[in-house]
């Protein structure tokens, strides 16, 4: 029967400690991309006679940065409470998905800002900002940098015209409903060879939302296409690297479930107490969380030893009896002897696989 425990406070402790890293460094990640976001980037050289940098500079942009703070955080933090606290009732997973989530949109953000400075790719709306002298003309053989520009060079709209590569829009958007798409992915266990057409829709509603905010970055010439497509292609990367961290392969019968905690083995928790098992524990850390009360594997099974002075262990019929006269320590099973130990241990074949009450009653 499952039974709810209560981690001790020095546990809590440990865990918050666990975790607490983790947040500390998505928070410096973040600290990192305004200290990045505050350098002036590279400026490459371009033709005053190239199409692709004479649009019209766009005042009112189709996606603000406020709306994609809507739709990149906002949006799949609500959505993953709604599945994790109110359907799952599970606090463990809300924690895993929200560090999954922060993890996607951190390193995202910090390696797309990073190449954007050191590219310096002129925007397609780059010589409206700029605003070069009339009748200017590219040296022979040669181009034009952005010293011609008669804009002020320290201002953000002008600096931000070299921030082209790649998009920021197109790859926070991704690693946002991107990860939203692999987590409802696992909930749903999309790849269960079941064939449910709603499934895929499902999955792919959040990369759609994420592919329109990408496009708009085309409508409002902000961006090539090319910049659009590696910004997706960034954010969705790191948006499964980020999922992968906290939730097994969406391939795995038990995709629904995040990682177990971090926690080696229940001895190390309880150890006056050996009934206490990480079902438990974990119940008691998200209650009520009995639908993921199986996701710490570890095994109550005892085994038959023949030695007087350690425990006794009852030995599965499925497996070979081992007579060992060693003392038990914090690895008491056969198969995790270390090589020192195998010269004492001697095997014997099961004295009966028929029932596990022969094989105790033959070694008492």
């Amino acid at each position: 029967m499952l039974r709810l425990v209560r981690p001790t406070d020095s546990l809590k402790k440990r865990l918050i400690i666990s975790y607490g890293k983790d947040w500390v460094l998505v928070i410096i990640m973040i600290i990192i991309f305004f200290a990045i976001d505050s350098v002036d980037p590279h400026h490459r050289e371009f033709s005053i006679h190239d199409e692709a940098l004479m649009h019209y500079y766009t005042v009112n942009e189709t996606v603000p940065v406020w709306a994609l703070v809507m739709i990149a955080i906002v949006a799949p933090i609500v959505i993953i409470a709604i599945v994790a606290l109110a359907v799952r009732r599970s606090f463990l997973d809300f924690h895993s998905a929200l560090l999954g989530l922060a993890l996607s949109l951190s390193l995202t953000i910090m390696i797309t800002d990073v190449i954007k400075v050191t590219v310096g790719r002129p925007r397609p709306d780059m010589l409206d900002r700029c605003q070069p002298p009339p009748n200017i003309e590219n040296p022979p053989l040669h181009l034009l940098n952005y010293t011609i520009c008669t804009e002020d060079h320290t201002t953000y709209k002008f600096r931000d015209g070299f921030k082209s590569f790649p998009s920021g829009h197109s790859s926070f958007s991704f690693a946002g409903m991107g990860y939203l798409s692999f987590y409802l992915a696992g909930k749903m266990h999309l790849f269960d060879e079941g064939g449910h057409t709603y499934k895929g829709f499902v999955f792919s509603f959040p990369f759609l939302a994420a592919l329109l905010v990408a496009i708009s970055r085309l409508h409002d010439y902000r961006h090539h296409w090319t910049d659009v497509f590696a910004g997706a292609i960034i954010g969705t990367v790191f948006a499964y690297f980020a999922y992968r961290q906290y939730y097994p392969s969406l391939a795995d019968v038990q995709c629904h479930k995040p990682f177990p905690l971090r926690i080696k083995a229940p001895e190390n928790l309880f150890p006056n107490d050996s009934t206490h098992n990480h079902e438990d524990l974990e119940a008691g850390l998200s209650r009520p969380y009995s639908d993921y009360s199986d996701q710490l594997h570890i095994s109550n099974t005892s085994f038959t030893s023949t030695s007087t002075s350690p425990e006794h262990f009852d030995y599965p019929q499925s497996h070979t009896t081992y007579n060992t006269s060693i003392k038990t320590g914090d690895e008491p099973l056969p198969h995790k002897l270390n090589a020192k130990h195998r010269e004492d241990v001697s095997v014997s074949k099961p004295t009966n696989t028929l029932h596990p009450s022969n094989s105790r009653r033959s070694h008492t």
